[in-house]
């Protein structure tokens, strides 16, 4: 990763050391109030300053300073302000006026805090910092408001600072080969924790090996690496970091053609909010208008697509796909599209229809609850996706199934809105390869188990799926026991057929069962027209084709059951709409 941070440096204006450091203040931060302190360290107030233009700023530990005399408002502010100028006074890149002065107004500022934060509690009301729309910064300046981080000398202390920062605890050596550049002869440092990615406390950590002071022997960083990967990972998390599906990313391009990096410099130089990625971003379903513009290029241009959790000062890396193509994003794009489309699952309501959107958040409907165990498999499942790998077939079916069992369970009157939303992930995932076939093939006897009707013609559509005469068995039944609830429906207002198997796991046996119920049920009601010269006599062949051989699991046997149960009426309403031979009609939508 600091590679391909050391990488995109490459494609971003070159800027002076302490410009590379400076964070600044985010957008919303638009309020600064500045402590005013006199020519001999008297107080004069707090002023309220528009904006955040300027400001040299760059945060520190949680439980240290920040670098500079400017804190963002928070409940310990004052004290984290105070920290900031101590240290001030005692740097050498000040003069004696300078640092006398600092001396003198934090003196003042000790003896009377109670009284000035008061004044700031003020301010911070009247200038409408309500920690919502619009928050504050407060910062040393003297009686014009004049910055103290706006002196020339803070940005050599800056610099100096942050850079004896990474020798601290990991050490340093005059003479040493940078890890990151390969420039040799340099001085290195251990401490290079701007990602803040390991912990030089603990045994065996990444940098710190067992001697945390033996750092820089292990991870060697240059200086001027150290700055520019810093600026870097700031831009980066300014334009490049967003979320999708609850799970935080960061995106960083590369190429290895020098027109294509000239090009990404260029556009990232004159506007990068063009190419922000914003708080939220699904990769899965959007574009982004960078790769857009560089549609022209083909796969010149690459991504590398890290996934990360950040906690306090805690950075940590959980998944990582270092060559994301725009091809590959292409591609699931498309994908998305052509599900979209599918008439068969798409929702007719009287207002609007409802086609199925394949996202990330669909990846995570699937991938289980919100513990730690379902968080883990969705980020496999978006790093496989985004790599052009595979997962089992099995592994994918069995999540489906498990969330549509849960959703029988919990919500039943969900579960047709859940069946449309599997089917077609699963679909997708067989279109763009993020499913493996299992070893289960089509067999002969196939084309006399598939009846001549629109239900037939499903199975004939979908045969990478059908691929056994049991599937179209579980179908058939479940399209069979969606003509019994239908009915049943309009002659109690209630449907209790359905509890035999919403929510349950369907076995080979309890499918028979059905079966004979369904009909006996259909009988009490004098419905057996609806299914007697059609979906009955196809059901009872089905059966017999399939014989005693039974190959399919119960999850592959209740996938396809449900698939029928959820989506019979829109087969049969597509059929109409194209005056095909259609099966009877269920006097209801499902």
């Amino acid at each position: 990763m600091f590679h391909r941070l050391y990488e995109l440096a490459r494609c971003l204006p070159e800027r002076a050391g302490w410009e590379r450091l400076n964070e600044g203040m985010p957008d919303l931060y638009d309020r600064g109030l500045a402590l005013c302190f006199g020519p001999a360290g008297e107080w004069r107030g707090v002023r309220t300053y528009q904006g955040s233009q300027g400001v040299l700023y760059r945060s520190g530990p949680p439980n240290g300073t920040d670098f500079t005399p400017c804190c963002k408002l928070a409940g310990n502010t004052a004290n984290r302000l105070a920290g900031a100028v101590a240290v001030c006074a005692e740097a050498p890149e000040f003069s004696d006026e300078q640092r006398d002065w600092l001396s003198a107004s934090l003196e003042t500022f000790h003896t009377s805090q109670n009284d000035i934060w008061a004044e700031v509690e003020t301010a911070r009301r009247q200038a409408g910092i309500d920690d919502k729309t619009h928050r504050g910064y407060v910062y040393w300046a003297d009686e014009l408001m004049r910055p103290v981080h706006g002196w020339p000398e803070m940005r050599e202390r800056l610099v100096r600072q942050v850079t004896e920062s990474f020798a601290d605890k990991g050490g340093a050596r005059d003479d040493g080969c940078c890890a990151v550049c390969g420039r040799e002869s340099v001085r290195v440092y251990g401490n290079y924790a701007v990602l803040a990615c390991y912990n030089l406390n603990n045994p065996g950590s990444i940098a710190g090996g067992f001697r945390a002071n033996a750092a820089h022997r292990n991870f060697p960083v240059c200086g001027d690496c150290a700055l520019s990967i810093a600026d870097t990972f700031t831009f980066a998390n300014t334009y490049l970091a967003s979320r999708m599906a609850g799970q935080t990313y960061l995106i960083l391009p590369y190429s290895n053609s020098d027109e294509v990096r000239e090009q990404l410099r260029a556009r990232l130089s004159r506007q990068p909010q063009r190419y922000s990625l914003g708080q939220a971003r699904d990769l899965v379903a959007d574009e982004w208008e960078l790769l857009h513009e560089f549609g022209d290029q083909g796969d010149q241009l690459a991504l590398a697509l890290i996934f990360y959790r950040q906690q306090n000062a805690a950075w940590r890396v959980q998944a990582e796909v270092q060559h994301l193509l725009p091809s590959r994003l292409h591609e699931l794009h498309d994908a998305a599209r052509r599900i979209e489309r599918a008439p068969d699952l798409i929702a007719i309501s009287k207002k609007d229809e409802q086609p199925v959107r394949i996202s990330a958040l669909t990846f995570k409907t699937f991938a289980g609850g919100s513990d730690n165990a379902s968080e883990e498999t969705l980020r496999d499942w978006l790093a496989a996706l985004f790599a052009g790998e595979s997962i089992a077939r099995r592994y994918l079916l069995h999540a489906l199934v498990a969330r549509l069992i849960d959703t029988g369970k919990r919500n039943p009157s969900l579960l047709h809105w859940m069946t449309r939303h599997a089917w077609g992930l699963y679909r997708y995932a067989r279109h763009v390869r993020f499913i493996l076939d299992d070893s289960m093939e089509a067999l002969p006897a196939m084309s006399d188990a598939i009846p001549n009707s629109p239900y037939g013609n499903y199975v004939r559509e979908h045969a990478d799926f059908f691929r056994r005469p049991e599937l179209v068995v579980a179908f058939l039944t479940g399209c069979y026991a969606a003509q019994v609830t239908s009915v049943q429906r309009q002659e109690r207002g209630a449907d209790p057929f359905a509890k035999k198997f919403v929510g349950r796991v369907l076995t080979r046996q309890h499918l028979q069962r059905l079966y004979r119920e369904g009909h006996a049920k259909l009988a009490q009601y004098g419905k057996l027209g609806y299914v007697i010269a059609g979906l009955d006599p196809d059901l009872a062949n089905a059966w017999v084709v399939g014989g005693d051989t039974w190959a399919i699991s119960d999850e592959e046997a209740t996938f396809a059951f449900t698939i029928g149960y959820s989506l019979a009426y829109r087969i049969g309403q597509l059929a109409r709409e194209a005056g095909a031979a259609a099966p009877a009609p269920s006097l209801d939508a499902a």
